[in-house]
């Protein structure tokens, strides 16, 4: 399995993203940190989960660098397509700004998509299609968004010039990242993982830098444990998962990472599980392509029951609450990043319903986190 984070893939069918409807935020959030105009919301009794770093008093930090401060629980989406025509990137980058705007999320993340075709022998359920660079995305086209950003990056195909140039950008820009290597040894790369890892450290330590986490890898080959520790070594301050359906291997990770943590005396890093609804039977079947563990036993449920979202909704909330509370016990720093990466209306609200319902695991209001 490769590095892919997530189902960040949009799945070509339903109405148009610019026919999602706002849902605004409610009230009562308990604030505990803000920071320039920005505030986030902190339950009461949980880990304090923090995703980069807030280092706005320190007298080294130049005029150029940004105090990047996020909490825990972020909205992931994949820029539009390449193909679309610059009115539309727009109108669609509008609806989007103003529903992510309005939830009671601490940072946007954007994903890069890569094609993972080399990956697997299994034709790919929906086609690939090149994406807008989701720098340009985050901060151009949805340059009104005011929570934080963190933006992928695929950097197989990268030159290192061209990496250090983009990291800079992004530095910039104030934003954070989370560096994707190739989906698999197959593929033809430019650049390494480990390379641009040395890269960020060379050109652009200012960036907070995340990675990936995939229990189902943990599962087959083990290892996710200690290669994510690698990772913090490289300069990773927090971790995103794949998107969870399968408790018991996101579980057993966690456990793992907890536990060596325990025995090399080092801080367990922040991890935010994905959740992503599954409106369709296609989308089911796309999330397994992309890596994804979906139990036999809860494929049947989805697959028979009389509305598959509202249940893939249901059960993925089920799923982030028994983690949490697993976490919680141990002092584990997790929160959650809800994906809408599909077109479909019903699905986009799916998500947003979510992010609400998260919300309320977390023991935090309904106040937007950038009010």
């Amino acid at each position: 399995m490769g590095e892919h984070d997530g189902v960040a893939q949009e799945c070509p069918t339903g109405e148009d993203e610019t026919q999602a409807v706002d849902q605004r935020a409610g009230s009562n959030s308990r604030v505990f940190t803000c920071h320039s105009g920005q505030c986030y919301a902190i339950s009461a009794g949980a880990p304090t989960v923090a995703v980069g770093r807030a280092n706005v008093d320190s007298p080294a930090m130049s005029s150029e660098q940004h105090a990047w401060v996020a909490g825990g629980l972020t909205y992931g989406i994949t820029p539009p397509k390449l193909s679309y025509p610059e009115e539309r990137r727009r109108t669609t980058a509008a609806a989007q700004a103003a529903r992510i705007s309005a939830l009671p999320v601490d940072g946007l993340v954007v994903y890069d998509l890569q094609d993972e075709s080399s990956r697997t022998d299994v034709a790919r359920p929906f086609p690939f299609l090149q994406s807008i660079d989701p720098l340009d995305y985050a901060f151009d086209y949805l340059a009104e968004v005011p929570q934080q950003k963190i933006v992928y990056r695929s950097v197989s195909g990268q030159g290192r010039a061209e990496l250090a140039a983009w990291l800079n950008r992004l530095a910039g820009c104030g934003g954070a990242t989370v560096l994707v290597g190739a989906p698999s040894r197959e593929q033809k790369m430019s650049l390494r993982l480990s390379e641009a890892y040395g890269i960020h450290r060379a050109a652009a330590t200012r960036v907070p830098l995340g990675g990936v986490l995939i229990a189902e890898r943990h599962e087959t080959h083990g290892g996710e444990d200690e290669r994510a520790l690698r990772k913090v070594d490289h300069g990773c301050e927090f971790f995103i998962s794949q998107a969870v359906y399968s408790v018991t291997a996101s579980k057993n990770l966690l456990s793992d990472l907890y536990y060596r943590c325990q025995a090399e005396e080092r801080s367990m890093p922040t991890v935010l599980v994905t959740l992503s609804p599954c409106g369709s039977e296609k989308t089911l079947a796309f999330m397994r392509w992309l890596g994804v563990s979906v139990p036999a036993w809860l494929s049947n449920e989805l697959v028979h029951a009389h509305d598959i979202l509202e249940k893939s909704v249901d059960v993925s909330l089920a799923a982030f609450e028994e983690l949490y509370e697993f976490a919680a016990s141990k002092g584990i720093p997790l929160g959650c990043n809800v994906e809408s990466v599909s077109l479909r209306k019903a699905e986009i609200d799916a998500s947003v319903d979510m992010v609400h319902r998260v919300a309320k695991i977390l023991g935090r209001g309904e106040t937007q986190a950038s009010s």
